[in-house]
């Protein structure tokens, strides 16, 4: 009787074992450097750490402090990049030190021509959503540097500080930028050119993977994205919409519509 006990728990010993060493989904996934999404988010981390060295010199020293809820409450511009930016937040968590070590490489100015005409293009986007705001700053570009003005209209302060380039070219030069920004063509992709918000809509996706209790509500009722008092309480979905206008407006079009295309071409949540 007492082998037989023993045998028992023998068993249930190593399947525990198995079960710890033996799921792979437990493991943290390698960070693919090489996707395009990710190099067009590190190129704006590195401009956000520019802009915040108070932020850039703690995260250096913790990295791990991106996931820490406490410091993110007391340093609320990162996490409105990093809502803004899913592919670094989940990169984050997979491995800070990677993260931060990544960023530190290279010199934000030399590489910061792609960043920044997204970021331009997204900034004309805004503007076109926004008429008041883009009258306002239209008669007086410095009122982006304003911090009364700034804190007084939320979408603008969400897509500034999820958009460090353009931040930084308000801070150096406001009136200059903005007389840049209304030059800009509209976008219009050319004849069998890829689509130019393929980007955006596979930064919602994984957005939704990261937000799950997002994703179920928006999924039960896609024109939750248009409700002010859903996106209060879920100010994640807030502050990533500010930073993604097109994603905004596709919403306020056909929001059923966007959220079937966000889920293709899997159809589901990883």
């Amino acid at each position: 009787m007492m082998r037989t006990v023993n045998a028992k728990w023998a068993v249930s010993i190593v399947a525990f074992v198995f079960l710890l060493v033996g799921l792979p989904e437990l493991r943290p996934q390698a960070i693919d450097w090489d996707n395009p999404a990710v190099r067009q988010e590190m190129l704006g981390f590195k401009q956000f750490l520019a802009n915040h060295p108070w932020i850039a010199n703690k995260l250096r020293e913790n990295p791990s402090l991106a996931n820490d809820p406490s410091f993110l409450r007391h340093s609320p511009e990162l996490p409105q990049f990093l809502d803004a930016h899913p592919f670094l937040q989940s990169n984050f968590k997979i491995d800070a030190s990677a993260v931060m070590s990544r960023a530190q490489q290279g010199n934000v100015r030399s590489s910061n021509n792609s960043v920044g005409d997204q970021e331009m293009r997204n900034f004309k986007h805004f503007l076109s959503i926004h008429p008041w705001i883009n009258g306002k700053l239209g008669q007086n570009p410095a009122l982006a540097n304003d911090k009364g003005f700034v804190k007084g209209n939320r979408v603008l302060e969400e897509f500034l500080n999820s958009h460090p380039y353009v931040q930084a070219q308000f801070r150096a030069d406001p009136s200059g930028f903005m007389q840049r920004v209304q030059a800009l063509a509209a976008d219009e992709p050319q004849p069998g050119a890829a689509d130019p918000h393929a980007s955006d809509f596979d930064a919602l996706k994984l957005f939704l993977q990261n937000h799950k209790w997002i994703a179920d509500q928006l999924k039960e009722d896609p024109a939750r994205a248009n409700d002010q008092g859903f996106l209060n309480k879920a100010k994640e979905l807030r502050e990533f919409l500010a930073a993604h206008p097109y994603m905004q407006d596709q919403f306020k079009q056909d929001a059923r519509h966007t959220i079937e295309q966000a889920l293709q071409p899997a159809g589901e949540f990883l």
